[in-house]
């Protein structure tokens, strides 16, 4: 059965990632919209201050990732705090004018054109993309980077494929173990059910993550006098305040306000000696909280899927537009495509599925304090989403 899809081709895709482009390009530099920043920033203006990866007045920080602050830095040593931000911000834009591009070579690898060309096309047209790039934290490019490895992952038979792509499969694994920890486990999944048979390769990529992750780990060793492997401090800071009274999605998992009090003391610390105390306070609401748990992750999970409680008050008509509607627009596709793959490829809805399913009860569990974390794996959904429009494969 024919779709309009198949008139879609190579041609009409980047014109589309041009005009998507141009569009944004007039948004951030015309507009000039407000460029929310957080630590990033601020680890991004000492690295670009010579004065290494440290927050405010703390000193040494692991709040966050090295790669991404160090990218906010070069801007912001060539441009100043101001200028960094508006030309991070067209860098991101630029990036994600070309993820419909990236798109549709992947439904092309994947055998699945229609797929690609629905989801390419679902992309530029999804209002949440387009404006998150203005932000300065790195969700832009856990996408952009994420679409890539996947093309990177099924564009060559497993038999053919080049040292060259291995490197770069194993380099990026290592990025989003620094960056993106929670879609590691999904990545490696993907990688030992695709090279199976190769264990050489798969060796190879190991080696290639490890050596990226390496510097990171011995400079926490170093630092902290413990190896970091990813974002350590972050990890029980953001656990601890989806427990907030300020934070948590209902007062039934709220703690107590002296909780707020003690973690405010604590930011007030150097990380060094922080981080020992931030460990036994997750570990505490833990004990006293464990039974909470598997309830509170079934709410967490709906509202992963739909609006954080932050943003309930937000009824403006720019958020209406940015995130109500496409999460009521993409629920209803997610439906309709699911019953379709169902039909006619289980293997690609179980991929899709898995991932979506896994990164779900990871926040869930965790935190689901912010609306990015969806849009991390939000294009993948559209590839589910495009098959309404497809009709067969």
């Amino acid at each position: 059965m024919s779709s309009w899809l198949d008139r879609i081709t190579a041609r009409h895709i980047l014109w589309l990632c041009i005009a998507s482009a141009a569009a944004r390009l007039v948004f951030v530099v015309a507009f000039r919209p407000a460029i929310p920043a957080a630590e990033d920033f601020a680890i991004a203006q000492h690295l670009a201050a010579g004065e290494g990866f440290s927050i405010y007045d703390r000193g040494p920080t692991s709040i966050k990732g090295p790669l991404y602050p160090a990218f906010l830095a070069l801007w912001l040593w060539l441009f100043g705090d101001r200028g960094g931000l508006v030309a991070a911000a067209v860098v991101q834009h630029l990036a994600m004018a070309a993820i419909p591009w990236i798109l549709y070579q992947l439904g092309m690898a994947i055998g699945r054109k229609r797929l690609g060309s629905g989801a390419a096309i679902l992309f530029a047209l999804h209002p949440s993309y387009f404006y998150h790039p203005t932000v300065a934290e790195n969700t832009a490019w856990v996408v952009f980077i994420g679409a890539l490895w996947c093309v990177l992952l099924f564009r060559f038979e497993p038999s053919k494929y080049r040292l060259g792509v291995a490197v770069a499969l194993g380099a990026i694994v290592g990025a989003f173990v620094l960056e993106k920890p929670p879609l590691v486990v999904p990545m490696l999944a993907a990688l030992a059910v695709r090279f199976r048979r190769r264990p050489a390769l798969l060796a190879a990529i190991a080696v290639v993550a490890g050596v990226s992750v390496a510097p990171w780990v011995v400079r926490g060793w170093i630092v902290f006098g413990e190896p970091t492997l990813t974002k350590s401090y972050s990890g029980y800071l953001t656990f601890i305040h989806s427990w907030l009274p300020s934070m948590a999605v209902h007062p039934r998992y709220a703690v107590a306000d002296s909780v707020e009090r003690r973690l405010d003391s604590l930011g007030r610390l150097p990380e060094a000696r922080a981080l020992p105390a931030l460990r036994s306070l997750a570990a505490e609401i833990f004990r006293q909280r464990w039974h909470q748990l598997p309830e509170r992750t079934l709410v967490h999970a709906l509202v992963f899927w739909t609006i954080p409680p932050r943003y309930w008050g937000n009824w403006s008509p720019a958020f209406i537009a940015v995130r109500i509607v496409p999460v009521v627009v993409l629920s209803v596709l997610l439906v309709w495509g699911t019953v379709l793959l169902w039909r006619y490829d289980r293997r690609l809805l179980v991929a899709i599925g898995g991932v979506l399913v896994w990164t779900t009860a990871f926040y869930s569990l965790y935190h689901v304090l912010n609306i990015r974390y969806k849009l991390e794996v939000e294009w993948l959904q559209l590839l589910i989403c495009a098959a309404p429009f497809a009709r067969k494969p």
